[in-house]
């Protein structure tokens, strides 16, 4: 029995505050030694970056979303704002640099990590469950599919921060906050529709129970706030209702073109998460912590199986992670239940497949792109093209157009595009909307050995990407000619 306790004792201190800032530690050691070592080889820029961080510039210089690269007519509306406005902010204070984009994509990863801690001391685990939820959790963060969105700028992070940061009130008893942090996400991604799921439970189930829901009145202040901010957000769609209906149905086109959920695998995912939850409820005759966790898990599943995108596949591995510590929740619970113990602890083991192969598992997308050492010492693209190309856009004449193939290339060069007066440019009519093709008075061909294969698909514009380190060319589109 003493020895029991002096062994419990030292997992509690190992897994406990100790535990918890050497997690910290390590995460924050490999984030940023891939924000330092690997700025732009994990991930290669992108285009989407672009795309978000082009209305983010143009905010911060000029007040509005409107960018001539995305779309000549109007601005672009398929995507809430909420990312941009806080680049915009992050611009205005320290100036713009696509460096600066990716540092907030860093230091909002940082943060979401912050959250997944207190999550886990919220949940006061004791013991060798202590230690295994901080090593799910740890582990969570370390993929390869987390970390990437810990290095790219797109808005990702900063929703996966307010849904965990919703978490951790519901969990509090919260619910109110936690709720207002969902809407309040909407206004960054429409995935927040996902997160609407455990509060709409709470809400069915306050009302089969008849129970009262108590909101006080700082909660009460966060979620008036989300709700103007929504508001805003339907002022400013309304104003450009057109440009929205019309971006909303690329989206839609886009989405439906894979099954809905991924087909009926997904749905079987998503049912059977749904069950856990629902035996929980049941068992307990209350909205407890593990039913929440696994509702919340079931989110972050419906998010990922129904977003058909390489980038929310961080998504699964929150799922599991959050699927793991309910089970672990009922391990507790059920310590004078040892049959259906031992079943929970058999599901728990169960589960450490689909978290690695979801978590580490390399996939035709990510796989190219996967973080190694090789990394730390090869560079995307020499600096000494990048300055080149940057001579280059100091030369031009106000209004002239400069095409890069809509690569993600673009945003080395915002500054150096809005001093000179000249304009870069997508090959497609928008971003949105494919023909008719426009017509620009340069190329720019910027090629890397660390691209992606499957992305040369989409160079159909004068001259492809081969993945060979060549540097910039710049093509003048008038003489058909190497201008530089």
């Amino acid at each position: 029995m003493q020895r029991n306790r002096v062994l419990g004792a030292v997992l509690d201190r190992v897994a406990g505050r100790t535990g918890m800032l050497l997690a910290a530690f390590v995460l924050l050691a490999v984030t940023l030694t891939i924000r330092l070592g690997m700025g732009f080889e994990f991930p290669v820029p992108w285009n989407d970056e672009t795309a978000f961080t082009a209305q983010a510039f143009e905010f911060s210089r000029a007040g509005s979303f409107y960018v001539y690269g995305l779309n000549t007519e109007r601005v672009v509306m398929w995507m809430p704002p909420g990312y941009m406005l806080l680049l915009a902010a992050v611009y205005k204070v320290f100036g713009y640099s696509f460096e600066i984009s990716r540092w907030v994509s860093c230091l909002l990863f940082l943060g979401a990590f912050g959250l997944a801690l207190g999550i886990l001391r919220q949940l006061r685990f004791q013991g060798w469950l202590q230690v295994v939820g901080l090593a799910l959790t740890l582990l969570a963060f370390l993929s390869p599919y987390s970390l990437v969105i810990s290095n790219i700028a797109r808005m990702d992070v900063l929703y996966a921060l307010m849904f965990l940061a919703s978490l951790w009130a519901m969990l509090r008893s919260h619910y109110a906050l936690g709720l207002s942090l969902v809407l309040l996400s909407a206004v960054v991604h429409f995935n927040a529709v996902y997160m609407v799921l455990p509060y709409a439970v709470l809400i069915g189930w306050k009302i089969v129970r008849r129970e009262t829901l108590l909101i006080g009145p700082y909660e009460l202040l966060a979620l008036c706030v989300s709700v103007l901010v929504l508001a805003g957000y339907c002022v400013f769609v309304l104003k450009h209702i057109g440009g929205f209906l019309e971006d909303m149905k690329f989206q839609f086109a886009y989405k439906l073109e894979s099954p809905v959920m991924d087909g009926p695998n997904g749905w079987l995912k998503i049912s059977l998460i749904l069950l856990l939850a629902l035996l929980q409820i049941l068992v307990r005759r209350s909205l407890c912590a593990d039913a929440i966790l696994s509702l919340y898990a079931a989110s972050f599943m419906a998010l990922a199986l129904n977003g058909h995108n390489m980038w929310y596949s961080f998504a699964f591995v929150f799922s599991i992670w959050l699927l793991g510590l309910s089970l672990l929740l009922d391990i507790r619970s059920l310590q004078a239940h040892q049959f259906a113990r031992c079943l929970v602890g058999v599901l728990a083991i169960l589960l450490l497949y689909p978290f690695a192969t979801y978590g580490w598992e390399k996939s035709f997308t990510l796989g190219p792109m996967w973080p190694r050492a090789e990394l730390l010492r090869k560079s995307f693209i020499a600096e000494a093209e990048v300055q080149k190309v940057r001579g280059f856009i100091a030369s031009l004449k106000p209004g002239q157009t400069v095409s890069f193939g809509y690569t993600g290339m673009e945003q080395f060069f915002y500054s150096e595009f809005a001093a000179s007066g000249a304009n870069w440019s997508i090959p497609m009519n928008s971003v949105t909307l494919m023909t008719p093709a426009r017509k620009s008075d340069f190329r720019i061909v910027c090629d890397s050995s660390l691209y992606p294969k499957y992305v040369f698909i989409f160079d159909w514009d004068v001259k492809a990407r081969v993945g060979a380190d060549s540097g910039c060319q710049v093509i003048s589109l008038h003489r058909d000619e190497v201008a530089q």
